[in-house]
């Protein structure tokens, strides 16, 4: 490296004057994390930039995405306030180096970036290394989610209703209001309402705003069912009574996934229910404004998305040749034997 890539000691990190009044679990988490390697106030900046994301999802995302970019740091002996933009740069190639998927680097280098201009807002530096730096163009189209066939579906989620009554409940909730898990996580019963003839649940959407969803028929039995009277805590709960968390779900998942004899069984997760419910959605013919607007996303080329993966593999010319192929192969075996 050059002279100014060089580490530099002592970053001296300071804020002006602001304090961590209070603390959310995961930002604190965080912090302490960082306070094994920094004794400035580099983790507790950190911890109140995590702090401004309103959704618990997106603090924790970003608290991954900058968990990879300060362990490059130190990997190069350099205190992420005095990285410049060569580190940036050599952290987006040696990621793309490691085989890690372009919407991966993207939001890794989106992270990071957004703790700058953090750290920019409060004062804490002048500089984001990674301002300038060339993103990887990303497939507005791919998606790496493995969908399910609605026969598929219809197989998990009778393992889930042959599991328990809480798979059951929680499998059903997930597919038949395509949420997305922290939202049905963070439900209580208090949660659940009445609204001019509808069962209702009301969830914290991604960016943190509330929305009244309607609970199918099928969703209000399943729940009634796991709850069996209870009312008051969390939706869902363990054994002991604790909320129910994500890695849970993601076990959960994939045990129902083995049972159910899906190819994805080691690979499936929650956000491929809500990818269910968008497709199946279009497919019922259900217009792509109001799936949209379900889905909560901000972008209808978002939604579109789903349904053009979906009808590019189904209707890959692939299939096409093959057959025909197939079917050359085929007369002609038929005419080497007579």
């Amino acid at each position: 490296m050059d002279a100014a890539s060089e580490p530099v000691p002592g970053a001296e990190v300071a804020l002006p004057s602001a304090e961590l009044t209070v603390e959310l679990p995961d930002a604190a988490k965080v912090r302490c994390e960082l306070e094994a390697h920094y004794d400035d106030d580099l983790p507790r900046l950190v911890s109140m930039w995590l702090m401004s994301k309103r959704s618990a999802h997106t603090r924790r995302s970003y608290a991954r995405g900058f968990r990879r970019w300060e362990a490059f740091c130190r990997s190069v002996d350099i205190h992420p306030m005095q990285a410049r933009r060569p580190h940036a740069d050599a952290w987006m190639r040696s990621m793309e180096q490691a085989g890690s998927p372009t919407s991966t680097v993207a939001h890794a280098l989106s992270t990071a970036s957004s703790f700058y201009r953090y750290a920019i807002s409060v004062e804490a530096t002048d500089r984001n290394p990674l301002l300038h730096v060339d993103r990887p163009a990303v497939d507005p189209d791919h998606s790496g989610t493995e969908g399910l066939t609605e026969q598929e579906t219809a197989r998990l989620i009778a393992a889930a209703r042959a599991n328990s009554p809480r798979a059951y409940a929680l499998v059903i909730l997930l597919y038949t209001l395509g949420l997305r898990v922290d939202g049905a996580l963070a439900a209580d019963v208090s949660s659940l309402g009445y609204d001019r003839g509808h069962r209702t649940l009301t969830i914290v959407k991604k960016g943190g705003a509330t929305a009244k969803l309607p609970l199918p028929p099928i969703t209000v039995d399943a729940i009634e069912t796991y709850l069996d009277g209870r009312t008051d805590g969390p939706l869902f709960v363990t054994r002991t009574g604790a909320r129910l968390r994500e890695p849970e779900v993601w076990k959960l998942l994939r045990r129902l996934a083995k049972r159910a004899g899906l190819p994805q069984a080691d690979s499936i997760h929650p956000h491929v229910l809500r990818h269910g419910f968008i497709t199946d959605a279009l497919d019922q013919g259900v217009p792509l404004h109001v799936v949209q607007d379900a889905a909560g996303h901000k972008d209808p080329r978002t939604t579109q998305r789903y349904n053009r993966a979906r009808k590019r593999l189904d209707g890959h010319p692939a299939y096409a040749v093959a057959a025909a192929m197939a079917e050359r192969l085929e007369h002609r075996e038929e005419g080497e034997d007579a």
